[in-house]
């Protein structure tokens, strides 16, 4: 039986440049058409005390078309304050919106885990992050897994 290693099923996508949060910042679209879910990853450096909330949008294509927002997040962790000293995770509660620690110390680690049958007749997805300060930096990243043509370049996520 052939098992594709991890990169023939996967596309990892960059959702959110690192950027300070003086203000909000919106992550690329990028398409499930090809693939069965999608894994962001989002890291917080923390440098003020000041919270982050963090949504998820949907919409028919990657130009945002048809953009619906703030979808219920039913299965997402977070790993806040020192990911460096412990790698625990905390399963969270289904919701529209996920806010960060306001410790302003060391840094979170959110991973929202969303499969593409719960996003209706909508493919395609956005991370949304609001304004917290400009002491915290902000960066996410895109994993959709589970390519449903395994092939050894997975197929494009930032086009239709």
């Amino acid at each position: 039986m052939y098992l594709p290693r991890l990169f023939e099923s996967c596309k990892i996508c960059e959702g959110i440049l690192p950027q300070t949060m003086a203000g909000a910042a919106s992550g690329d679209w990028v398409s499930l058409k090809g693939y069965d879910g999608i894994l962001i990853i989002v890291h917080i450096a923390q440098g003020n005390a000041a919270t982050t909330a963090l949504t998820v949008d949907k919409a028919t294509d990657v130009a945002g078309t048809g953009q619906s927002a703030g979808i219920t997040m039913n299965h997402w962790w977070k790993c806040e304050d020192a990911p460096q000293i412990s790698d625990a995770f905390t399963k969270g509660t289904a919701a529209a919106s996920i806010t960060t620690s306001a410790t302003g110390t060391g840094s979170s680690i959110c991973a929202i885990d969303i499969k593409a049958d719960e996003l209706g007749a909508y493919d395609c997805v956005q991370l949304e992050a609001g304004a917290s300060n400009a002491a915290n930096i902000l960066s996410a990243i895109y994993i959709l897994y589970n390519s449903r043509y395994h092939q050894a370049a997975p197929i494009s996520a930032i086009v239709d």
